[in-house]
């Protein structure tokens, strides 16, 4: 039953039969050496990352980080797989990545701009590599291998849009009717919500009936949804559960015991009713809030080298030490 409910909700199952209705998408099937780069606890980003920016990378005396065949000797590289990613940041410009049921939204502390927003190899390796998320989601992958129906590991590169909170909704659907429509972003107040409060919960429940109702293989379910002038589309397909209600104006136990057949709107409806907003939960390491408040002109990627070639002397030198104990 569990495999059924992930297997229904991952991406790469339900993006192909709304692709009409969803964000723009491109889905890439992960090859098992980057699955296996992926669950080594080393952290060491790819090849192609750094040789973009290679002959920019120069310690305070003038001196490059590392050379090429010295990173070539101690880093991964999955030429292939990264010029597919390279191909859709040319095309989309910038992206947001997913795996087939998360976000990495726990390790954007990580990159430089500290959203999800990604603009180079670099920024979607770090956030791929650090996300507790991406890990989980993974390892549940692999246990799905085992099933009759088995489902890959996929990347979910989405073209990214700036997308006001204020127009993202969570709707949860039982027995095939949707009954519950909650604000997103329960951390701000939204003024607008008051005037146009009727109109939202038409403009989605209407888009529930002609485009999803009956399609999706589940009876029960969340969905994520963006509404902009008038216009829903799809973000993301999840199951109820405690998670799923967690950071929205419903509880897990209303949705179960919820009989009326038309759906509740539910908003905050003055300040005083906000809450923190998710991604503040996850903390900014020590180390790395001293980077980002320190100004100086070295980028954390050349800091992550730094410790590359730390660590690619130190395995050197106790080779060296093991040569000559023998």
């Amino acid at each position: 039953m569990v495999s059924g409910l992930k297997s229904a909700c991952s991406f790469s199952c339900w993006y192909p039969i709304f692709k009409e209705d969803s964000l723009k998408a491109t889905i890439l099937h992960v090859p098992d050496d980057i699955l296996k780069y992926l669950e080594h606890d080393k952290f060491m980003l790819p090849l192609e990352t750094t040789r973009s920016s290679l002959k920019d990378s120069e310690w305070s005396d003038g001196s490059p980080v590392t050379s090429e065949n010295e990173m070539m000797d101690c880093q991964p590289t999955f030429p292939i797989f990264s010029q597919k990613i390279q191909d859709i940041l040319d095309e989309y410009e910038a992206i947001f990545i997913k795996s087939n049921w998360s976000s990495p939204m726990d390790a954007m502390w990580i990159v430089p701009t500290r959203t999800l927003k990604c603009k180079t190899l670099e920024e979607v390796y770090l956030l791929l590599k650090s996300s507790d998320r991406i890990a989980k989601d993974l390892n549940t992958a692999r246990t799905l291998q085992d099933h009759k129906n088995p489902l890959s590991f996929y990347l979910v590169l989405k073209q990214w849009q700036d997308i006001d909170p204020c127009t993202e909704f969570r709707c949860f659907v039982v027995d095939n009717e949707l009954i519950a429509i909650s604000q997103r972003d329960i951390s701000q107040y939204h003024k607008s919500y008051e005037s146009e409060k009727y109109s939202i919960q038409t403009d989605i429940e209407s888009f529930f009936l002609e485009r999803i109702k009956g399609r999706f293989p589940l009876r029960n379910y969340s969905i994520d949804v963006v509404r902009r002038e008038d216009r829903v589309k799809i973000v993301d397909f999840g199951p109820i559960d405690e998670a799923s209600t967690e950071q929205t104006l419903f509880t897990y136990q209303e949705l179960q015991e919820h009989t009326n057949g038309t759906p509740e709107f539910r908003f905050i409806g003055e300040k005083v009713g906000i809450q923190p907003k998710m991604s503040t939960h996850f903390c900014i390491p020590q180390e790395i809030g001293e980077f980002f408040r320190s100004g100086d002109n070295v980028s954390l990627l050349n800091i992550i080298q730094r410790e590359v070639e730390s660590q690619r002397k130190e395995a050197e030198g106790e080779g060296a030490d093991a040569s000559e104990s023998t």
